[in-house]
């Protein structure tokens, strides 16, 4: 196993994510149990339990920290009280503002790379005493990966202090079962998210978003976006409403011109913005 580590100022250990081959069948097994839970409700359970099948594990979450809106996605403990949720929130109370201990730069690791600390190791004393000296953790090993030049997305896999140190043949396992990991949870996020928007929406509902919102666009507009939030085809908006496809087409880009947006994604995160925003 190659494995690829260079310290920072402040010790965090960082490495390319590779996938190295140890205890193969047992992480093979826990790989298939986590991606038969994909999309269910308690898939940060299920991971959490196939973890600690390769290696002992106190703890996980999953989020996104760096930029203006920090976001915890997913968490839970292993066999004791699950305190995932108050930590996140002293998180935020403060130490989000400076915290330092995801930066790759200076190690000269791409991403994706998996990085690991200890409590002692957390850079900012702040940040050391109101998540890790709080909640009695005592290490933290993370698959990271840059989203842009300031938001990281982390998994990140917790001890506390009864639980003694990863250990290389632990950390070799995390390496190899890191790659399917990460895909993982990324696939299980974006089902989660178009589940919500299938199952929490209907055509009328998000057309009333609009309509309150967004008054200068056309009955028709508010037609088509309505049903391309919703994740239909042209060609299936055009049966539905009783047009011809180049017609469907032509209200989308006079509706995606008025919204100055370009493309169906962006309409997606512009709706739940429209549908967050204090009425």
């Amino acid at each position: 196993m190659t494995r690829i580590r260079q310290d920072t100022g402040y010790k965090m250990r960082a490495w390319r994510l590779e996938g190295a081959a140890s205890d193969a069948a047992l992480i093979q097994d826990a790989v298939a149990k986590i991606v038969t839970g994909i999309g269910v409700e308690d898939f940060s359970h299920q991971v959490l339990q196939q973890v600690n099948r390769v290696m002992p594990v106190g703890c996980w979450s999953v989020y996104r920290v760096g930029g203006s809106q920090p976001r915890m996605f997913l968490s839970s403990t292993y066999q004791r009280k699950d305190t995932t949720a108050d930590s996140w929130r002293a998180y935020l109370s403060g130490p989000h503002l400076a915290d330092k201990s995801f930066i790759l730069d200076s190690t000269g690791i791409t991403s994706p790379a998996i990085t690991h600390l200890t409590a002692e190791e957390i850079p900012t004393p702040l940040h050391r005493d109101k998540v890790y000296r709080q909640f009695d953790m005592s290490e933290r090993l993370s698959v990271v990966e840059a989203e842009s030049q300031s938001e990281i997305f982390a998994l990140n896999f917790y001890r506390y202090n009864d639980q003694r140190l990863y250990s290389d043949h632990e950390l070799a396992a995390f390496e190899a079962l890191a790659p399917a990991l990460l895909a993982a949870v990324r696939r299980h996020l974006a089902l989660s998210q178009q589940s919500h928007l299938t199952n929490a929406m209907s055509v009328d509902a998000v057309r009333l978003i609009f309509q309150a919102r967004r008054p200068d666009l056309t009955e028709r507009e508010l037609d088509v976006v309505a049903r391309t939030v919703l994740g239909m085809s042209y060609e299936g908006i055009a049966t539905d409403l009783g047009l011809k496809l180049p017609t469907v087409k032509t209200y989308r880009n006079r509706a995606f011109d008025r919204l100055d947006i370009h493309f169906r994604n962006e309409l997606v995160r512009y709706y739940l913005l429209l549908a967050s925003a204090p009425k």
